[in-house]
């Protein structure tokens, strides 16, 4: 059966640096901006699906003989390479540590705009623990169209399995745990409805990203909190997550995640009243991230 392709191969490479989400580990380049004296630091990027548009920027760093780098903010620049000997400076950021609630792990995030499809590159300056000011770059691809729903497209309104078909919760996610107000909508649902929702795409057991027990864990957390104002639904990546019995080649992709066309997992979509998706997380995001992104789209009051 048909099992979900999510970037293996850049995966493999990285969760035994950072055990980031989709991560590529890219050895700094030379030209955006130019390195200092540690030219193995390198870049491993958490997401995947850049197009045109603002995205939420996910990496981590990491410095040969250090480990991954944890300050709490650093300098962020992006390029667009016209040509490699021609960079085109388009913004100079401010990227902020994100610790995740287990481990000792998180990645550096900001909001960065892209306006043109093509090459572009990432440039870093941040500090070691030793006091050296340090460079590094990388490059990444944009392109026209996210594969994902974007920022202001309709969302799908997928007719996502809930508990009105079992009451067996095994059956609807592979959670240790369940939580039963996941799946009391589909997200057709919501959208003929006329009610704000948030929607975590993610296989808590089968994660092969290591990320999607935390992200449910933290989703938890905000339902505890925001429930009386946004509709919160976990859709299972696998279908039958009762019958893999711990062996994924036995599984096979649910419609809702075809329909949204994920490249990846775990995922977390704000969509609005008006079937609107307002914000979208790739890879781990944590609950202030999330709580923030609820507020300054005014899905919660705030609190």
């Amino acid at each position: 059966m048909k099992v979900i392709k999510i970037y293996l191969s850049c995966l493999l490479l990285s969760m035994a640096l950072l055990n980031l989400s989709c991560s590529q580990e890219i050895n700094s380049k030379t030209n955006i901006p130019k390195e200092s004296s540690s030219a193995k630091t390198r870049i491993a990027l958490a997401v995947s699906d850049l197009s045109i548009g603002t995205h939420r920027l996910a990496f981590g760093i990491i410095e040969p003989g250090i480990g991954p780098i944890k300050n709490d903010e650093i300098k962020l620049e992006t390029f667009f390479l016209q040509d490699e000997n021609n960079p085109l400076l388009k913004e100079t950021l401010v990227a902020e540590f994100q610790k995740w609630p287990v481990g000792n792990k998180g990645v550096y995030t900001s909001m960065a705009t892209f306006d043109r499809a093509g090459k572009w590159g990432i440039g870093i300056t941040y500090e070691t623990p030793n006091g050296l000011i340090e460079r590094a770059s990388t490059v990444i691809d944009v392109a026209e169209k996210s594969l994902a729903p974007f920022v202001g497209d309709k969302a799908y309104p997928s007719r996502n399995i809930t508990n009105a078909i079992t009451n067996n919760l095994y059956e609807l996610t592979t959670d240790p745990t369940p939580y039963s107000p996941f799946y009391e909508y589909s997200i057709e649902k919501t959208i003929t409805e006329r009610m704000s929702s948030l929607i975590l795409f993610a296989s808590p057991a089968f994660c092969t990203t290591g990320t999607c027990g935390p992200q449910i864990d933290i989703i938890k957390n905000l339902h505890s909190d925001f429930s009386k104002e946004v509709v919160f639904i976990h859709v299972e990546i696998y279908e039958n997550p009762a019958d893999i019995t711990g062996d994924i080649s036995n599984a096979s992709v649910v419609q809702a995640v075809k329909d949204w066309n994920l490249p990846s997992e775990p995922w977390v979509f704000l969509v609005d009243e008006d079937g609107i998706v307002r914000q979208r997380f790739e890879g781990l995001a944590t609950y202030q991230e999330i709580k923030s992104a609820l507020t300054q789209n005014n899905f919660i009051t705030g609190k």
